[in-house]
């Protein structure tokens, strides 16, 4: 009995069906790897944009940033304030060049290339969109945190925010991917950086020297960078002939 042969449609189905299940393959940096850097870039650049185009037409999220801000403002404490004021230094261009020249010596003693070569487009990608942001929407600062600025510089976006969230996010992902690490312990990392990342935002806020929205740009722009940084290592990796490493699927 000769066997029928599938129809077209089956075909395309079938097609459709090996292709979503190979972007949700755990084990190749083609798979999850990637289609999570592709959703996160392309959902940053829309979120980005809007915020921007917020700022920019100096309305509703203009006028909840000064009315949190002021709020904020109006209960600080000297404890509150001694305590940002010391928890915002790691999150500073100062501490992240630092965590950007040794991670950076780190990867090039292991002999990891091309982890190094995103490592340091990372870094230097973000501080170059940051400035540049900066210029283009020139927002001007809030004006309670005089005390805690050094020059001049805008407000939109965040640099601290943009440089805690590559720095810290970068130092999970090397950690999580060159270090034969549990379950547990890359859940613990994760937590640590997040709540990193979520501290130095906040105390920006906090000391007055940035708006809730320069805080939430910050993030949102270095998380469209990083997942660009990140989708291009993936795919030299994969070129390479590299696969994920196995104890992340454990």
């Amino acid at each position: 009995m000769t066997a029928v042969p599938p129809s077209r449609a089956a075909r395309v189905r079938d097609a459709i069906r090996r292709f979503l299940a190979a972007r949700f393959e755990s084990k190749t940096y083609l798979g999850l790897h990637l289609t999570v850097c592709l959703v996160v870039a392309c959902g940053g650049v829309w979120l980005l944009s809007a915020l921007i185009d917020a700022v920019l037409d100096n309305a509703t999220m203009v006028r909840l940033d000064r009315a949190t801000d002021a709020a904020i403002h109006a209960r600080v404490t000297a404890a509150g304030l001694q305590f940002f004021s010391v928890l915002t230094i790691i999150g500073s261009p100062a501490a992240m060049t630092v965590l950007a020249i040794v991670g950076g010596l780190v990867l090039l003693l292991r002999r990891r290339p091309r982890t190094l070569v995103a490592w340091a487009a990372a870094f230097a990608g973000g501080f170059a969109i940051e400035n540049i942001l900066k210029h283009v929407i020139h927002r001007a600062r809030p004006p309670y945190g005089a005390a805690y600025l050094t020059g001049h510089s805008f407000s939109f976006p965040s640099g601290h925010a943009v440089g805690s969230f590559i720095g810290y996010s970068m130092l999970a992902y090397v950690l999580i991917m060159h270090w034969r690490t549990s379950r547990v312990l890359r859940t613990v990392i994760v937590v640590i950086a997040v709540l990193i990342i979520l501290l130095v935002g906040i105390s920006r806020v906090y000391l007055g020297v940035h708006y809730p929205s320069d805080v939430v740009g910050g993030w949102v722009t270095a998380a469209v960078w990083l997942a660009i940084c990140l989708s291009a290592v993936g795919l030299a990796l994969h070129r390479s002939g590299r696969e994920l490493p196995e104890h992340l699927s454990s």
